[in-house]
């Protein structure tokens, strides 16, 4: 169950002190994470049995990033893949945005 790492991430970044919200709305779907700090801005899509690829593919085909294009903040999309066999992340990606 995806949405199970996905309330894990939000626990484990708000007991960290850090902005967390899940499921934010965009005009293209709902990203599964965003995490801000003071420097940064993640963009998070998690699959579940996929591909870290499958992720940053549809983070990009939904051009997640746009919504927050004017928070004043760099952006990075971060694709991260669980393997549930194993119970913990199988794979993961990073892509900073340099520019709008």
């Amino acid at each position: 169950y995806e949405g199970h790492y996905q309330q894990l991430f939000y626990v484990i970044f708000s007991l960290l002190n850090y902005y967390v919200d899940i499921e934010v709305r965009t005009p293209r779907g709902r990203v599964d994470v965003v995490l801000r700090t003071k420097t940064t801005l993640y963009v998070m899509e998690l699959k579940l049995d996929k591909t870290a690829d499958e992720a940053m593919e549809q983070i990009n085909l939904k051009n997640y990033p746009e919504r927050f294009a004017l928070c004043g903040l760099p952006v990075v999309k971060v694709a991260i893949n669980f393997d549930s066999e194993r119970c913990t992340i199988g794979e993961w990606k990073l892509q900073t945005i340099d520019k709008w």
